[in-house]
């Protein structure tokens, strides 16, 4: 992997690290209900769930973490990225056509997954072996 695609790799990674805490696992994990739904995010009447989701992306922003500090050692989170990133991407998408889910939440995230999946595939490091 050259050094300016590593480079880059590296700064995106900042970047979705950075993003998953504050915009998808902070909100869902701590915010008051009320909050979350004056921003237009759908959020049920029993939070249980939504903490959990919030939990767990938590726990994804921690492994994005460490595909940062060493994205050669952890290119498995680069590839469950992908994975991560792609479906959000679809089901974001599928929620803004077919259901009329539109706010800025969603309107945000979906661009920004996409972003990530794409870049998770194109800036991939190849494996040692290869």
């Amino acid at each position: 992997m050259s050094l300016t695609k590593s480079m880059w790799l590296k700064r995106i990674l900042a970047v979705k690290v950075i993003l998953t805490f504050l915009l998808w696992a902070v909100p869902p994990l701590f915010f008051p209900i009320s909050w979350l739904q004056r921003l237009g995010v759908p959020a049920p009447e029993d939070p249980l769930f939504l903490r959990l989701f919030g939990a767990v992306v938590m726990a994804l922003g921690v492994a994005y973490w460490f595909a940062y500090k060493d994205p050669f050692q952890n290119a498995a989170i680069l590839k469950a990225g992908i994975v991560d990133n792609g479906l959000v991407t679809l089901i974001i998408l599928y929620f803004i056509f077919f259901s009329g889910l539109r706010n800025i939440v969603f309107l945000i995230s979906a661009p920004l997954t996409f972003f990530f999946f794409i870049a998770f595939i194109v800036l991939m490091p190849k494996s040692k072996a290869a």
